[in-house]
Parts: C-alpha cells; structure tokens; sequence
C-alpha cells in the first residue's frame, strides 16, 4: 500500500513540474456528476452480503497533460460520495424492516492515462484508465428501526460512520465502515466537444481490502468498494 501511495505521488509531482515547462499546452478543468456506488462484502465461507446501490454526488479538480499525439495524463482530485444500502449488514439494527443505508465521503485521487482521437471538426473520443487511491474522511448512517445494544434498545435511527482499522474501538451509535485508505482501478469513456465540455461514464473498482480486524481477531471477510457514474465537465 506504502508503494501505491508513493508511486501516485511520484506520477503527480512528476506532472507539476511538466506542466511548468509546457504550460500553454495543460488544461486544468472541473468535473461533477453522480454516481452509483455499492459495497461488496464477502464472508470467510464466500458468501456475500445482498447490498443494494445508493446514488452519490462527485466534484472534482482535473489536470490534461499532453504526452505524446492524442495520449494524455490526468490526474485529478474528485470529493466522491460512496455507499450502500442492505440488511443484515450491520446487527445492531433489528426490525422486520432492518434496511440500513450508509452514506461514504472520499477523497479520491485517480491518475488516468487518456486516448483523445478527433471525432469531426470540434470533438474527441474519450477513453481512459489508471490507478485510483482514496481516503475515507466521514459519513452517515440512517435506518427505519431502532439500535439494539446488550439486549437494550436504542431510539437512535441516523448516526455518523467511522473508518477504523478495528472494529472493537467506537461510540455507541457509530457504524464502523472499514479501513479509511482505499485503491483500485479506474477507467473512463466519453465525448469532448468544443475543446472545452465533455461527457463521461465513468468507474471504479476497488482492489483494497477494506474489512478491519475486531480487536486480536481477524474476520477473514472482505469489504470492497465499487462504482459507475455519468459526470460532465469543463476546461478553462
């Protein structure tokens, strides 16, 4: 993980200083849009969790460098929301209605290597991928029934989501998501009209690992993010 982090690092300041030197050829842009995300757990027999996909925002900061004819980087800097909603993920919340959903925030960090042939006069293809790495900063948690702690019930139906590398360690009334930091791969496919907008579908598939220990005791379960979204966007 320490060698994914610093190799990202590496690809942007790399990409700083190149675009000091061909500064009239860097375009900075903005991207929003939205996104369907969901998160995958799987138990230490293979079985999985059936979760359903919640719809998130994204907004972001991006960085075209031109490489070599039609071959771009792009690093960018997207605010992502994540999630999901299921049952039976989270046993504190009982009731015959027992869905929770779960709101993630991320900061992500994707460095695409992107293919922009000329469709036409005015517009370019779009077709791209590259690594991503991210950072849980937060979240939120609501369900329709109450909590049970002990045999105690709770009235608490929100709350707030922690990222932690041991689940055994929080507040009463926290849902414990995962490991805060998050890689994997992602990949784009779009249009670029007018030199300036574009459209994209875009996704992620996360390859992290993100299921914390409970306290000596390893879970053998895995947790992983995964996601599409359609985003527009804008280069000054």
């Amino acid at each position: 993980m320490k060698k994914c982090l610093l190799s990202c690092l590496c690809i942007v300041v790399f990409t700083l200083v190149f675009s000091n030197l061909c500064d009239a050829q860097v375009l900075w842009g903005v991207r929003a849009g939205m996104n369907m995300t969901n998160s995958k757990f799987t138990h230490a027999n293979g079985s999985t969790e059936d979760t359903d996909p919640v719809m998130r925002m994204g907004i972001g900061v991006t960085l075209d460098v031109p490489i070599w004819d039609d071959i771009y980087l792009q690093p960018s800097l997207i605010y992502q929301g994540k999630g999901f909603k299921g049952s039976s993920v989270w046993p504190a919340v009982i009731g015959e209605d027992s869905e929770l959903k779960v709101n993630l925030s991320y900061l992500v960090m994707p460095i695409h290597v992107i293919f922009k042939p000329k469709i036409g006069e005015s517009g370019s293809f779009l077709v791209g991928a590259g690594p991503y790495v991210g950072y849980g900063t937060g979240g939120s948690w609501e369900s329709e029934t109450d909590l049970l702690y002990d045999d105690m019930i709770i009235s608490q139906r929100k709350g707030d989501v922690n990222f932690t590398t041991d689940g055994s360690v929080g507040d009463m009334g926290t849902y414990n998501y995962g490991k805060p930091w998050d890689y994997g791969v992602s990949f784009l496919v779009g249009y670029e009209f007018l030199e300036r907008y574009s459209v994209q579908v875009n996704g992620e598939v996360g390859l992290a690992n993100l299921q914390y220990i409970y306290g000596d005791f390893d879970t053998e379960q895995e947790l992983k993010n995964i996601g599409v979204g359609l985003s527009l966007g804008y280069k000054f």
